[in-house]
């Protein structure tokens, strides 16, 4: 497969974390929390395949993904105040994965699993930081000591990037961009 075809996979794996994604601190975290559950789910899956055969690796697969996503969400919800959906939007996330691997890598090859799910979390911090910055006119980082700094007035900010269906909106946008990328070299032609 080629890596142009990657791209909606790419972008399909974090649609639903675009939901709650309405500031950079949000963002941030669930991207960490996909980031760590989509790598520790890859490499699990990868042993799986070793170990077992035909369908029973669909099943063993589904057990894994949901009790890692459930022992996550329970430590997360001890220990932070989070979106109640949070855990309903990972877990739709996280499955999505599977299906990426299947059509879109060799079972050799890890790299381009990892910077696929590298670049989802960079996505997602840029639809993060564009919701917050653009949509209320400032940024704040709670969480590394850095109070909300307002770089223009809340009036002219665009008031729908706060809400969901802006945030889809903003993701399109970003993803009209991703998909103008090409990710193969084109080969040396003369243009003239």
């Amino acid at each position: 497969m080629l890596r142009n075809d990657l791209k909606p996979y790419i972008l399909l794996s974090i649609l639903p974390l675009v939901y709650l994604a309405n500031t950079l601190e949000t963002a941030l975290f669930m991207g960490l929390v996909y980031m760590l559950l989509a790598l520790v789910i890859y490499f699990a899956g990868s042993l799986i395949e070793k170990f077992s055969e035909g369908r029973i690796k669909l099943y063993i697969y589904i057990i894994l993904a949901s009790g890692l996503i459930t022992v996550t969400m329970t430590v997360l919800n001890t220990y932070f105040t989070l979106n109640q959906f949070m855990g309903i939007y990972l877990a739709l996330t996280l499955f999505v994965l599977p299906q990426l691997k299947a059509d879109a890598l060799s079972k050799e090859k890890a790299l381009p699993y990892v910077l696929m799910i590298g670049l989802g979390f960079v996505l997602l911090l840029v639809i993060g930081f564009l919701r917050e910055f653009l949509g209320t006119g400032s940024i704040t980082l709670l969480a590394f000591g850095i109070d909300t700094v307002q770089v223009f007035s809340r009036e002219y900010a665009i008031a729908i990037l706060n809400n969901a269906s802006g945030g889809f909106i903003l993701a399109g946008f970003i993803f009209a961009a991703v998909q103008a990328i090409s990710f193969e070299r084109v080969g040396d032609k003369d243009v003239i």
